[in-house]
């Protein structure tokens, strides 16, 4: 099967995946702010995928060696810089706004919710999806489809509007970007893309009470499309470099 297509069957369990674990999560009555269910839904596609085409040999690793401290720096704060300067702008010159306020318990019980919910998606959009796609592709072909596709599986967000949907289709572009910058030397390794996954919704808590503000999503967008665009350059720049003809002095 073509890769393309193998990445649209990928899609659609995916899909299939988190309807039915969203069923699952309103039959059990779990509260969607402590775990999200549906976001494993990614993961379990992968799953399916690698079983079903063992031959691609795609291999999803969760380890921390030969992982840089800047690297992971990078991972947690990058993420969180958009939102909180977000945050400080639109307070300021729009309206005020305040971080919701939860008690510490339910505070860390959020936050590893959010850790596992990022795992989950990110076994199946960069572990599988995103790792084949470069393999067979490159970097850039790779953050672009896992990126829009990403952004369209999030079909909640319609409800603010297509032009607020592009905008956040912009955002998961840059994010999907970012992480396979991140990780283009071990692609398989969800570790830094789940840190990051984590980080950006951890900047959504932030801004929740402005989240579904166009111009919120408009200038977080631009600034993720926008580092898109850059990484997409500079890994243009590198392949004509690498494959720059050489000049050997004689012949």
């Amino acid at each position: 099967m073509k890769i393309f297509k193998k990445i649209g069957l990928f899609f659609v369990i995916t899909f299939v995946f988190t309807i039915l674990l969203s069923g699952v999560q309103q039959l059990l009555g779990i509260d969607p702010a402590q775990v999200s269910l549906p976001q494993f839904g990614p993961g379990m596609a992968a799953l399916v995928m690698l079983r079903l085409f063992k031959k691609d040999e795609v291999k999803l690793t969760v380890t921390l060696r030969g992982i840089h401290p800047l690297q992971y720096l990078v991972a947690v704060v990058l993420p969180l810089v958009v939102p909180v300067v977000l945050f400080l702008v639109y307070n300021q010159f729009v309206a005020p706004i305040s971080v919701p306020s939860i008690s510490g318990t339910a505070f860390l019980m959020m936050l590893v919710g959010i850790m596992l919910g990022a795992f989950g998606e990110e076994l199946g959009w960069r572990g599988y999806a995103q790792n084949l796609l470069t393999r067979e592709r490159n970097h850039v072909v790779a953050f672009l489809v896992v990126g829009i596709l990403w952004g369209v599986w999030h079909i909640g967000y319609f409800q603010n509007g297509p032009i607020f949907m592009l905008f956040f289709v912009f955002s998961t572009i840059g994010y999907s970007a970012v992480m396979g910058w991140l990780v283009q030397d071990a692609n398989s390794n969800v570790v830094l893309p789940t840190l990051f996954h984590f980080s950006v919704n951890v900047g959504f808590f932030i801004l929740q009470e402005a989240a579904a503000d166009l111009l919120v999503a408009a200038l977080n967008g631009l600034v993720w499309i926008g580092t898109a665009v850059l990484i997409a350059l500079r890994s243009k720049k590198r392949y004509q470099s690498a494959n720059k003809p050489q000049f050997v002095a004689g012949q």
